[in-house]
Formats: C-alpha cells, sequence, structure tokens
C-alpha cells in the first residue's frame, strides 16, 4: 500500500470524461507493493482513492454488484 512521501512509478492508466468529471484510473507501484489509484477532477479540486492491488478484485465485485441493482 501507498506510504506518504514513497516514490511510485506509473504501470498503466486511464483517463476518463465523464459530465463535468475527469476521472483518472492508475495502476502503480512502488516499494510497498502494486496499487491502484483513481483520481477524480472537479471543479479544479482532486480527490485520491487508494486500493492495495490486493483488493482490487472485492472493489470491482462491488463495483458490478451496485451497477446491476
Amino acid at each position: 500500500m501507498r506510504r506518504e512521501g514513497a516514490k511510485s512509478r506509473v504501470l498503466a492508466s486511464d483517463k476518463l470524461h465523464i459530465e463535468n468529471k475527469t476521472i483518472f484510473v492508475d495502476l502503480k507501484e512502488n516499494d510497498g507493493g502494486r496499487f491502484l489509484q483513481i483520481a477524480e477532477l472537479s471543479n479544479d479540486r482532486r480527490s485520491t482513492v487508494v486500493i492495495p492491488v490486493s483488493g482490487v478484485d472485492t472493489f470491482v465485485d462491488s463495483i458490478r454488484k451496485i451497477a446491476s441493482s
């Protein structure tokens, strides 16, 4: 998982434009391992969520479950 101040490198990246938001989805890696970073840019404000790679499948399953409701 990401630690404050740790250098990370981007392994894969995608950028989405949805309504007035720009969403960046990055698979990154640092000394602590791999993680998914999702950042939202809306009205010049940035919010970020970091998910350890070990939890990505659970996260995606949750999104699928909610989307099919």
